[in-house]
């Protein structure tokens, strides 16, 4: 793993890296597409815990560091949901150190360096060839700049390359970080991982606990009938998004009232509800297996020493710190990342109806009444329900069709129609059959609300709606480009304490890899770091100087 920065400010984001290597170098794949990490404190709480996408070669993520977070040296570990079933020891390690300006430091002494490192984690005990340590001299990482000493706002060109004892060129896979020199620490970087093949891995022929995640994250527990306390056995459940776009899964419990559903491509907070698709009229809840490992045992984080000499360099790094959030939403061509398109998991409606192009009714009973001609309200077992006029004349649906309202099933047909007409937005319609794996719909009918948040029908007790973290929406670095006069001439101030972060530059061993950036207006030494893994499974890191003035 890797970070732009061994310091920071809280309020600030930490950008990584996290690199995926079996010893024998980069491996272009894993079992899990995602990743776990967690930010412990001094005594081994999680402070912060986030899930990752991993493609297959790159994991990369800004990660928020709350102002809340107190003065200190953290731990990140990160892990994907199968080597939970592994020692600890195999995990990604790093350090980072958080400065709070805005919380008392009393706490804080001015203490030497901390060797109380767990072994197990310390870089010092790793079998020679997995990570191979920075300063190899059989591996040269070499940082070139076009410059000595540049000024404010001007362009920087690096070329980088590697090349192994002998000359020849080597490919490697690094990330590069450009930072405030006050802001790098070498002490903290004497975590990574290990690799013991001594070491006795668990059984896991049987059944075990934790499963990888090849397609992407999965939600698993367990639903209980709330009268009994019972798991639901062998009954068919439903998982959806509150949304627009109905995003659904369905699927039948297991004989202890188990289930898990695969989410691909989740990022950010959703709503998501969990409930059978057929009512349970004492309601039922659901307990949800926790991601996360739940073990944060103390790992030997080293003590935080406060330099009492860098007061003046800290604050200034606080400043800029506030300057550029102040600015922020200011900044001209600042890149966003591109939303994946949603789509319904039905594909595309037969027909769409919007009901702004009718006349004002006054409930949905009355819009399917009205000018919904393909759907049809019957009865059945003396409760409401709708069905759809197959597209097929020679077919007859008989059964209720599958009812949604933003995105999550129905079961209270009669709620549903008492909804106001001004409320809803429009309305898709599937007029024929839709198989979903062992499943078989006799047509959809999707009402969707102008807010599309599910807050026209109210909550029963027969479904569990909870705000559910995906993996964080992947975030490109901002790095501004003063190429030209207008630019040059801009009173947008920049004081970047990060002037540059790529996470995945790729050298090959034949042409050395370029990179371009700009300096700030800060005039302040810099410096350069590069690192990452050869082709061969050997760590790599070098550092060079940057002046600005």
């Amino acid at each position: 793993m890797t970070t732009d920065r061994d310091i920071y400010i809280a309020g600030e984001k930490m950008l990584l890296r996290i690199f995926n290597t079996d010893g024998s170098g980069p491996s272009s794949g894993a079992l899990s597409k995602v990743i776990y990490l967690d930010v412990l404190d001094k005594p081994g709480n999680p402070a912060i815990q986030v899930k990752i996408n991993y493609d297959g070669r790159l994991g990369s993520a800004a990660v928020n560091l709350p102002d809340t977070l107190s003065t200190g040296n953290y731990l990140i570990r990160a892990y994907t949901s199968w080597m939970q079933n592994f020692p600890e020891d195999l995990f990604g390690y790093r350090v980072i150190s958080v400065i709070n300006p805005f919380k008392e430091l009393s706490n804080i002494t001015d203490s030497p360096p901390d060797d109380t490192i767990s072994n197990k984690l310390s870089s010092r005990d790793v079998e020679p060839g997995l990570f191979n340590n920075p300063g190899d001299k059989a591996i040269e990482l070499r940082i070139l700049t076009d410059k000595d000493i540049y000024g404010k706002r001007e362009k920087v060109r690096l070329d980088l390359s590697v090349t192994c004892a002998e000359g020849k060129s080597e490919q490697a896979d690094l990330s590069v970080s450009v930072i405030k020199s006050f802001l790098s620490d070498n002490d903290l970087n004497c975590l990574t991982g290990s690799a013991d093949k001594d070491r006795k891995n668990p059984d896991l022929s049987g059944n075990p606990q934790h499963l990888p995640e090849p397609e992407g994250l999965l939600i698993k527990g367990t639903i209980y009938n709330k009268s009994t306390d019972e798991p639901l056995k062998d009954t068919d459940i439903s998982l959806s998004m509150v949304g627009k776009k109905a995003r659904c899964q369905f699927m039948k419990t297991n004989s202890e009232g188990g289930f898990i559903f695969v989410l691909k491509d989740f990022t950010g907070l959703k709503e998501i509800v969990i409930q059978p698709l057929e009512p349970v009229p004492a309601g039922t809840y659901v307990e949800l297996q926790n991601q996360f490992l739940e073990t944060y045992t103390s790992t030997g984080i080293p003590s935080f020493r406060f330099d009492s000499v860098s007061a003046g360099l800290i604050n200034n790094t606080v400043i800029a710190m506030q300057i550029n959030k102040i600015y922020e939403s200011e900044i001209p061509g600042k890149r966003s990342d591109t939303i994946a398109a949603v789509h319904n998991f039905f594909g595309n409606p037969v027909r769409t109806i919007r009901i702004s192009d009718f006349i004002e009714l006054s409930d949905i009973r009355e819009v399917v009444k009205e000018i919904i001609p393909e759907v049809v309200l019957f009865r059945k077992d003396r409760q409401p329900a709708l069905k759809v006029i197959s597209s097929n004349p020679y077919q007859i649906f008989n059964n209720q069709a599958l009812v949604l309202l933003d995105g999550v099933p129905v079961n209270d047909i009669d709620k549903l129609l008492s909804i106001s007409a001004r409320e809803l937005e429009s309305v898709e319609i599937i007029n024929s059959r839709y198989f979903y794996a062992d499943y078989v719909f006799e047509g959809i009918i999707s009402f969707i609300t102008k807010k599309g948040k599910l807050s026209s029908l109210e909550e029963t007790n027969s479904f569990f709606r909870q705000v559910f973290e995906g993996c964080l929406e992947r975030e490109d670095f901002y790095s501004p480009a003063y190429d030209s006069d207008s630019a040059m001439l801009s009173r947008i101030p920049d004081f970047r304490n990060t002037l540059f972060w790529k996470s995945d530059v790729i050298v090959t061993d034949d042409e050395t890899a370029e990179i371009e950036f700009y300096t700030s207006d800060e005039a302040a030494e810099y410096i350069i770091v590069a690192e990452g893994f050869t082709s061969e499974g050997k760590r790599i890191r070098s550092t060079l100087p940057l002046i600005v003035k």
